[in-house]
């Protein structure tokens, strides 16, 4: 996780990196990231009212020198998945958009492979996890799974062999070309089954950098 804090718009543009073709960061650190390792970029600005998570991976780094008034850091280059998020952060820093857009649970945006299932049933079909937060997450699959239909998502933490197994429900099913997927929203009967979900969602964000 690499996090950035911006006084305002001007400042936001003056870090954005147009020359990657999904955007991307100047992220200010002395951390020493391989080219290519993914990221996720904590953003934070006063007009966002809260912070926002943006997937990408390193493009570049540079060390700083001091004398030539040059800082150290990362280029970051946007996922090409995280496209939305980009032109949210574009047009509040050049005033374009005003509401501030708010979610119940923080997700983290995120690429790795995942399973679903029906209830009781044991075909296992697989999808690409693009986000997960406490509350829900994004399956990216082009399956034909109706809003409100119980599904279990099935994850593998990092560095872990059990498979932890979610329940939830369809909350709403994106049909667009090349941006298919199913967003679900989690269902946990109890509290052990919440603190199992935040341990594996940090765990996956302590992986991603």
């Amino acid at each position: 996780m690499l996090r950035i804090r911006f006084r305002d718009g001007s400042e936001l543009l003056e870090s954005y990196l147009p020359n990657f073709s999904q955007g991307g960061f100047f992220v200010p650190t002395r951390r020493s990231l391989a080219v290519g390792h993914p990221v996720v970029v904590d953003v934070r600005m006063p007009e966002l009212g809260d912070s926002l998570l943006i997937g990408g991976d390193v493009a570049w780094s540079r060390r700083g020198r001091r004398s030539e008034s040059i800082r150290a850091g990362l280029g970051v280059r946007f996922a090409e998945t995280e496209r939305k998020k980009r032109d949210y952060l574009l047009a509040l820093a050049r005033g374009n958009e005003r509401h501030i857009k708010t979610r119940r649970h923080k997700r983290l945006p995120i690429q790795i492979p995942a399973y679903w299932r029906m209830p009781r049933q044991s075909d296992r079909h697989v999808a690409m996890l693009g986000e997960i937060g406490s509350g829900g997450a994004l399956l990216r699959t082009d399956a034909q799974l109706p809003p409100g239909a119980a599904v279990v998502v099935e994850l593998t933490a990092p560095g872990s062999t059990m498979v932890q197994a979610i329940e939830g429900r369809v909350a709403w099913r994106r049909g667009t070309p090349g941006d298919e997927g199913v967003g679900i929203e989690f269902r946990c009967r109890d509290m052990a089954g919440k603190r199992r979900l935040r341990e594996l969602i940090r765990r996956l964000g302590s992986d991603t950098a």
